[in-house]
């Protein structure tokens, strides 16, 4: 009895086993047709289709793959009205039955009622198997900048539609083939959109070039800018922002140390699997920084050449950035620190010595001078009103026009103090440029109020120091010497940090071996005085100018103040200035069609005109679709 009651047990549990098997069996077969439709639906918004066109194409894949289910029963097309789970009705993760496509993305959820064979035994009837699949369109951008005029800025001298496609007359690649060579690169009117088309044959120049744009190279042999910069279309998307030169953002692992030969790999194989970001936000005029992307050089081209040809055919659609056809060098400029001038406590210093604005070659603007006091320092002069006027310092000339090499001289004048406590303070020289953006900078000044016989130096072993980020901390050493040979004196010289006239930002730390120091002896080449330790805590990516401060009251009678500053730049996951100087300006993404591919060269053309956000529907044809989480 025991024996014939146990064996009753064992084919049950054999049978419930069976029937699980059949509902796994069943269970893979509705996955496998769900992403299969699911990425047929997104393969026919990619080709141009509708969400009608996409949803019907779903459902052609899954009648296809459900005809055939392990159990011998058909699993029925989802509802025309999706199903949602209970309470969850309009979310899409909650959908259980249906198809839902909204812009590029695409969610497919199918159900099939399998029935228990021995489940039956013990009161099972059936159970419900679903799947759901998602698929995204992903944007696929390559690291390649085309070329968005050729020759600018035009007009053709008697041009007339159709263009011959002549490579030494001016060219909007991003205009039909017919009408590339009318107009000018700011006068777009006489010219028309390309589509995409009939497929080109570039052997037969019958083949309908007219809905299309020109075909051009786009990447290596033949695609060089109009300004003879030593670039081919292979730009470096993980480098990005080049509004100074020490604002450089870097991403996938990239560093300021990362070298040539295997940023080149790297950026190659964006080519075989598309970029996975992070991606461009909408561009917009003036650029934004991070519209602004590292360029490779020419020689370095050939990679991203041969990469193009294993992964890409003629008649393949690629997605691009576009670039106006220029590079362009980082504009930027300079100040010189001015030497410490020597004010009377009460009085007019009319000459107060000069300095120097300088630029790269790259400035085209004017920068604008000013006085700002030292606003971390409460015995400040110029806060307490002891340095008196609404300029308190006469820059001559201001604006300035910097000029190349040593730069444009500078002058200070009419300084009137009253009043003022003899020490040494500091003032900030402030220099803005408003084009082509806003640039702020500062230089220190220090004055030195009635006559202070003793005093010390300030400086560090380095101007710049990055750190990873947050738990790792950046060090440099700081040196206090005596700045005559008799010793400054007093307690001592007390060290501190903080941001450019501001508190130090808030999660930032920083350490000092010892805050208090005694000044070295003047001559002293080899001893340091402290060594600074910063970590960034949660500051987020960028560059930073941090200044340190040392004050002390030195050994006259009575003893006077005397402050010093020392900016530097911090940077937290970024490049100094030893970084990419040569940039483009990336101003929108264009999807081309390639019509050629050797050994030296990628030639394409447009299919799209040039739209600043990558993520239009309109630019759908240069991306993939791929699976994604539910």
């Amino acid at each position: 009895m025991v024996f014939a009651l146990g064996l009753v047990a064992l084919f049950a549990a054999a049978g419930l086993a069976f029937d699980i098997g059949r509902f796994y069996s069943e269970r893979r077969s509705l996955q496998n047709a769900a992403d299969a439709a699911a990425l047929a639906a997104a393969d026919s918004l990619i080709r141009g289709g509708t969400t009608s066109d996409a949803d019907a194409q779903a459902r052609a894949i899954l009648a296809t793959n459900l005809a055939h289910g392990p159990n011998g029963i058909v699993a029925p097309l989802p509802p025309a009205t999706p199903v949602y789970a209970a309470g969850g009705a309009g979310d899409p993760t909650q959908l259980t039955n249906g198809i839902l496509i909204s812009g590029g993305d695409v969610r497919v959820a199918i159900q099939n009622t399998i029935p228990y064979t021995f489940g039956r035994i013990v009161g099972l009837s059936s159970s419900v198997i679903g799947a759901q699949a998602h698929a995204t369109l992903s944007g696929n951008l390559l690291p390649i900048a085309v070329r968005r005029y050729i020759n600018a800025p035009g007009p053709n001298a008697g041009a007339t539609s159709p263009c011959p496609n002549n490579p030494g007359d001016f060219m909007a690649v991003f205009a039909t083939a017919d009408t590339a060579c009318l107009g000018t690169d700011s006068d777009n009117s006489l010219r028309t959109p390309p589509s995409a088309g009939a497929a080109f044959d570039p052997t037969n120049p019958g083949s309908d070039p007219s809905e299309h744009g020109p075909v051009v190279q786009i990447l290596g042999q033949g695609a060089q800018p109009d300004n003879g910069a030593d670039f081919r279309g292979f730009v470096v998307l993980d480098i990005r922002d080049f509004q100074a030169v020490d604002s450089q953002l870097y991403y996938n692992g990239v560093t300021p140390s990362t070298s040539p030969n295997t940023l080149k790999s790297l950026e190659a194989g964006w080519i075989s699997t598309g970029y996975p970001g992070p991606m461009f936000p909408p561009v917009v005029s003036p650029p934004d920084p991070n519209d602004q992307v590292a360029i490779m050089s020419g020689n370095s081209t050939g990679v991203a050449v041969s990469t193009v040809g294993t992964r890409f055919a003629p008649g393949d659609a690629i997605l691009v950035a576009v670039y106006p056809g220029a590079v362009m060098s980082i504009p930027d400029f300079t100040l010189a620190t001015p030497n410490a001038i020597l004010l009377p406590a009460t009085g007019t210093l009319a000459s107060a010595g000069s300095f120097r604005v300088g630029r790269n070659q790259a400035f085209t603007g004017q920068v604008t001078l000013s006085t700002v006091a030292d606003a971390n320092d409460p015995a400040n002069p110029l806060l307490l009103g002891q340095i008196t006027g609404s300029t308190p310092v006469t820059y001559t000339p201001d604006p300035v026009t910097p000029s190349l090499g040593a730069g444009t001289l500078v002058s200070m004048s009419n300084i009137t103090t009253n009043g003022a406590t003899p020490g040494i303070y500091n003032l900030w020289v402030e220099g803005q440029a408003g084009s082509p953006y806003l640039t702020t900078k500062y230089a220190p000044l220090a004055v030195e109020v009635g006559t202070v016989g003793l005093d010390f130096t300030l400086q560090t072993d380095v101007s710049s120091v990055t750190s990873a980020g947050a738990g790792s901390p950046a060090t440099l050493n700081v040196i206090v010497k005596n700045a005559q040979s008799s010793a400054f004196g007093g307690p001592g010289v007390h060290l501190s940090l903080e941001g450019m006239n501001a508190p130090l930002p808030s999660g930032v730390s920083a350490t000092f071996s010892a805050t208090t120091v005694a000044p070295l002896a003047k001559n002293n080449s080899k001893d340091v005085s402290a060594t600074l330790s910063i970590d960034p805590g949660g500051l987020a990516q960028g560059t930073y100018t941090f200044v340190i401060r040392a004050t002390g009251i030195n050994g006259e009678s009575p003893g006077l103040s005397v402050t010093h500053l020392l900016p530097f730049t911090f940077n937290v996951g970024t490049g100094g200035s030893s970084g990419n100087q040569q940039y483009v300006d990336i101003n929108g993404f264009a999807v081309m069609r390639i019509a050629a591919i050797d050994s030296n060269t990628v030639s394409a053309y447009a299919i799209t005109p040039v739209i600043a956000d990558m993520n239009d529907p309109a630019l759908r044809r240069g991306q993939v679709a791929r699976l994604a989480p539910w």
